[in-house]
């Protein structure tokens, strides 16, 4: 279950909903960063002083200012400040707007001296959306569902077998029941052989994984006394010798 989409989790506004396996966790956001207390809602997120720390790229005789959730680059009284960026080791000009080379799906821009880098929005309603960014916006992917061992993938409405348990995929998520078998009515033993989740029916009851014992069926042992289905004695001479009727 995706808790984050399906608007089970509520995180703070200084974190944001990460789906995981089974579970979720509320991550601090970018500019943000947890003081210890790991409070699963993400409340314990606290602002990263970027000026303090030397975490900033403010140039150009500008100065480092902290905000909530980032910094800002200001032209101090009395200057001429030109308001370009440096990023990367490049120089970006006063409202240039780029996509970072190493993540396409974030979009920066330079706002007198300060660089903002925030994730592309998601406009689904636009036919040229790039839906590796916006994985949301293509049906296709929403209605896939992932195999329990998280490698295979599988289309809505396929079917696959999975510890004797029958599972299909329904409109991106998995709904297992147990495999239907025919019932063993038939025989006395019964087995379910390795690997297969349906019983056979087998005529050596050793190799039974199930007796069904009919009182009514006798055996005769080796001196001539009857035996009820189910009973067991030692062999008579051998203490090593178990018989069962």
């Amino acid at each position: 279950i995706d808790e984050c989409s399906d608007g089970f989790v509520e995180c703070d506004s200084r974190a944001i909903c990460v789906n995981l396996p089974g579970w979720y966790h509320c991550e601090c956001r970018d500019g943000y960063h947890d003081n210890g207390l790991f409070s699963s809602n993400g409340e314990s997120c606290e602002d990263v002083d970027e000026c303090e720390m030397g975490r900033h790229n403010c140039a150009n005789d500008t100065i480092c200012f902290n905000v909530d959730g980032g910094y800002d680059c200001r032209c101090p009284h009395g200057k001429n400040c030109t308001g370009d960026c440096a990023h990367d080791g490049k120089v970006k000009h006063n409202g240039q707007i780029w996509v970072l080379d190493d993540d396409r799906c974030s979009v920066c821009s330079c706002q007198s001296g300060l660089v903002m880098c925030r994730r592309m929005v998601c406009d689904c309603e636009n036919p040229t959306v790039d839906v590796m960014c916006c994985p949301e916006c293509d049906s296709r992917l929403s209605m896939q569902c992932l195999h329990q061992n998280g490698l295979l993938a599988y289309s809505n409405g396929e079917t696959w077998v999975e510890n004797c348990q029958q599972c299909q995929c329904m409109r991106g998520e998995v709904d297992c029941w147990p495999v239907s078998c025919v019932p063993v009515t038939d025989c006395e033993f019964s087995v379910v052989p390795e690997g297969e989740c349906c019983p056979r029916c087998v005529t050596d009851p050793c190799l039974a994984d199930t007796v069904r014992n009919d009182i009514t069926k006798t055996c005769i042992d080796e001196y001539g006394i009857t035996r009820f289905s189910g009973s067991a004695w030692t062999k008579h001479g051998t203490e090593c010798s178990l018989c069962q009727c």
